[in-house]
């Protein structure tokens, strides 16, 4: 079920914070600038948007963490989504990723439990269908998720941040959707997302997990066999909350980009394409910050960054200037306890402006906002 909001938007959305400027020219849809929300469960906290059914549109899995469970919203191709089909997952569903982890050509997910100290399994049908989840003793308090070849084998292995040891866990993938016992890696305090990328130019996905409890971002080297070197720890600003991984100087580098909840900023630490990062750049974003996404906003071929912002309940979009600084972000209304941002295609349309989803954690909803391509200047 969708449900437009209105009214509170019809004056904020799109509107600049106080004392902000406005440096976008963006507009969004559906319809013009309004959010449409549809129901998932309650405490939806994560996200993946992928094309689960192989038909060539975005859909969305959403871990809801007040029944414990998973809703996989299946979309039309018109930026629309159908009603959620609801799988049970374990205590406190907190991350969740869509891969092709069993090598079929089909997606499936993967799904954190917070409070059972488990990953678990859904693999596909195909159809938008999935299995029952098989579980993974992971760490103590996992969140993060990132499914990823770590070992150069090209089959997908999972990496969990565990919140309450401070520690990042690996999986091995088997390459038949099972997984080796987890290897633990000692992190930071309190780490939470996780944000996967080459690194050093070596072909192999390497780590950054954001450590709340002290203002850092680790960052994990692969060896190449599914082990991992490090970390080397980078100060970010105060309460760092969420982190992804995207190109934003235009130099085929990976960066790192990481939400600040203490300071309600974003940082971007340019990488040198080593393995090391460049002191972060900061911008401001909104109160509260929490979940990041990179995307393509307004078709200019930079890389742009939204974040979610649970103190107003806002997604902000910071358009990129190609050379890994942001501009101050338009700010749009979603819905309450905004969390995990994503960016994708829900109308198949071939328009290489993404559409952004916001899972809504103090309600149950997922909110939509989908770009008017034709709005957006190149």
């Amino acid at each position: 079920m969708a449900r437009h909001r209105y009214l509170r938007l019809s004056v904020l959305a799109g509107l600049p914070l106080p004392g902000l400027i406005a440096m976008s020219t963006l507009s969004w849809a559906a319809p013009t600038p309004f959010p449409v929300d549809y129901l998932t469960g309650p405490g939806p906290v994560a996200m993946a948007t992928d094309d689960l059914t192989g038909d060539g549109v975005g859909d969305l899995a959403v871990a809801n963490t007040g029944n414990n469970t998973l809703s996989v919203l299946l979309g039309r191709g018109d930026g629309t989504f159908r009603p959620p089909i609801i799988y049970p997952t374990g205590s406190g569903p907190s991350g969740v990723r869509a891969k092709d982890l069993d090598g079929d050509g089909r997606m499936d997910l993967a799904v954190t439990n917070r409070y059972d100290d488990t990953v678990m399994v859904l693999l596909g049908r195909g159809d938008g269908r999935f299995r029952l989840p098989v579980p993974y003793l992971a760490g103590s308090g996992p969140a993060g998720l990132r499914a990823e070849d770590l070992s150069g084998d090209d089959v997908p292995d999972l990496a969990v941040s565990n919140g309450f040891d401070g520690t990042i866990s690996v999986l091995l993938g088997n390459g038949d959707g099972t997984f080796q016992p987890a290897v633990p890696y000692v992190s930071g305090p309190s780490p939470s997302s996780l944000g996967v990328g080459d690194f050093t130019g070596d072909g192999i996905a390497d780590l950054a997990v954001a450590n709340t409890a002290n203002g850092t971002v680790s960052v994990f080297l692969s060896n190449g066999d599914g082990t991992l070197r490090g970390p080397e720890v980078y100060v970010t600003g105060p309460g760092p909350s969420g982190a992804t991984v995207g190109k934003l100087n235009g130099d085929d580098t990976n960066d790192l980009v990481v939400t600040n909840a203490g300071n309600g900023t974003v940082s971007v630490l340019l990488g040198n394409g080593d393995g090391t990062f460049q002191p972060p750049i900061t911008t401001i974003s909104g109160p509260g910050p929490t979940g990041v996404e990179t995307g393509e906003f307004n078709g200019d071929g930079r890389r742009d960054v939204a974040v979610a912002n649970q103190g107003n309940e806002t997604v902000s979009v910071l358009l990129g200037n190609g050379d890994g600084s942001l501009q101050l972000p338009r700010v749009y209304i979603v819905g309450p306890g905004p969390s995990a941002v994503k960016a994708g295609d829900f109308r198949a349309d071939g328009d290489d402006r993404d559409d952004i989803a916001v899972t809504n954690s103090r309600g149950a909803t997922v909110s939509v906002l989908l770009n008017s391509s034709g709005d957006c200047p190149p």
